[in-house]
């Protein structure tokens, strides 16, 4: 599965599997509910399982329920990514245990009696219709474009068969509403991960503005060549990046060089110059300050600049506090 692919879609692809609904929002940030629904599972095969199954299945079974004491102990740990990842081994146990009941009911001989009657399957559109409400929940999440129309009608007919007693027709129906939110499901992972990566390299580029003026200032202040190498190399790394995931590898990296060797005391005066920028920025293309005041303004932060370069911290700072109440006043 794509590095990048959200982690809601995937809860999504899973519940769609094993017949449950969950909270995707929820589980993206509360592992607790990826433990929920693999007990769910687990309670739903047990239930189809019976002392006819093969060695095989009762061995997939006990290794299934090992996964999920593993995914309790993870998530006691707060270790997200190995519930995640105990999480998905569950499903993939799971969902084989599945086919093989499956494939066991196919192959038993057919028993000569009268059809019973359809059963009513108002509770799967219930189901596929909180599936479709969760994948337009997402869809708006990612602004996509998706057109939900044909499902939405879909639902319609498949509502008006049930209330008909035509059972039939609309267990047909429900499976092509099926077929639908499994196609639209697949866009709506193109389209997040269109959104991850441009995302992901904005943010790169907001360090990288302040990588170059961080690199001087380490060497400022006199620390090691091996130092300044590492965020050079960071910064190479992170610009030649365009995966998400490493993105975020590299930009804690940086984060722990500047921590490590104390090289985070102008961070702060560092995102309020880059602040002041973008301001003066768009007042330049407005009639709310005078050319020239802007190009004093302009001098200014060069200074604070070369304040910041040679660590004279409480300098650019008293400069900062004045220039920002300056154009505070301005755009008043």
């Amino acid at each position: 599965m794509n590095k990048i692919t959200s982690f809601a879609l995937l809860i999504l692809v899973s519940s769609l599997v094993l017949g449950g609904i969950t909270h995707t929002a929820q589980a993206e940030t509360d592992p607790s509910i990826l433990l929920k629904i693999a007990k769910q599972a687990q309670r739903q095969l047990e239930n189809q399982m019976n002392k006819d199954v093969s060695d095989k299945t009762k061995q997939l079974f006990k290794e299934g329920t090992q996964e999920i004491r593993n995914l309790e102990e993870s998530i006691k740990n707060n270790d997200v990514d190995s519930a995640k990842t105990q999480f998905l081994s569950v499903m993939r146990i799971f969902k084989e245990i599945s086919q093989q009941l499956s494939n066991v009911k196919s192959t038993q001989p057919e028993m000569v009696a009268l059809k019973a009657p359809t059963k009513d399957p108002s509770i799967d559109l219930k189901r596929m219709q909180d599936y479709a409400n969760n994948l337009k929940i997402i869809a708006k999440k990612y602004s996509t474009s998706i057109d939900f129309s044909e499902l939405d009608n879909l639902f319609v007919s498949a509502r008006k068969q049930i209330s008909d007693k035509q059972f039939d027709d609309a267990i047909e129906t429900i499976g092509k509403i099926k077929q639908i939110t499994v196609d639209l499901n697949n866009k709506i992972r193109e389209y997040a991960s269109q959104q991850e990566q441009s995302r992901a390299k904005a943010y790169a580029q907001t360090y990288l503005e302040q990588l170059d003026r961080l690199i001087e200032n380490a060497k400022s202040q006199g620390l090691s060549e091996n130092i300044i190498e590492k965020l050079e190399t960071a910064k190479e790394n992170l610009s030649s990046t365009t995966d998400p995931q490493e993105i975020i590898k590299q930009i804690r990296e940086i984060i722990s060089i500047k921590e490590q060797f104390e090289l985070t005391k102008n961070d702060r005066l560092e995102s309020r110059v880059m602040q002041i920028e973008k301001t003066l920025l768009n007042l330049s293309n407005s009639d709310k300050i005078s050319k020239s005041k802007i190009d004093e303004a302009k001098k200014t932060i060069q200074i604070i600049k070369r304040n910041l370069a040679t660590g004279e911290f409480e300098k650019a700072n008293e400069l900062l506090r004045s220039l920002a109440a300056l154009l505070n006043m301005t755009q008043n």
